[in-house]
């Protein structure tokens, strides 16, 4: 997945659950100003939500105070997200089995998460960050859910 040009929005943020609303609120403004479908900004915000749930759990677990980052950029009809963090996450790039969900653990890792962003989102992407944690890359339109 390529990312042409600068982000439009650009966040740092101590891994701490709090902030996760504020990261919403601000992709969701930045869909809403680029114009995107009522249904985009919506997905954006679970998406965004997600990820940096994710995000800020696994560095959580590291023992890290790293903030997450993310950069938001909107072009044409399409809004991409990138999410950053210096976690050792299971999901660095490489598919893995899901295991079972028959047990009260409903963590990112676990595999509930992963399938809801896959619904979500038109292109998602996991991969190792420089220097070590995950960037997590999604793209969204609307065009993929159009035929559902």
């Amino acid at each position: 997945m390529d990312r042409p040009g600068l982000p439009d929005v650009e966040i740092a943020f101590p891994p701490s659950p709090e902030f996760v609303g504020v990261v919403r609120h601000v992709v969701a403004a930045l869909a809403r100003l680029g114009g995107l479908e009522p249904e985009v900004v919506e997905d954006s915000k679970l998406a965004v939500s997600e990820a940096c749930t994710n995000a800020v759990t696994m560095t959580v677990r590291e023992g890290s105070e790293e903030p997450v980052l993310v950069e938001g950029r909107v072009e044409g009809d399409r809004m991409h997200l990138s999410i950053l963090d210096r976690s050792t996450s299971p999901l660095n790039g490489e598919r893995h089995e899901r295991e079972s969900t028959d047990s009260l653990d409903f963590s990112f890792e676990r595999g509930l998460s992963l399938p809801l962003l896959e619904s979500l989102v038109d292109e998602i992407e996991f991969r190792p960050r420089d220097g070590g944690g995950t960037e997590v890359r999604m793209a969204l339109s609307g065009r993929g859910r159009e035929e559902a």
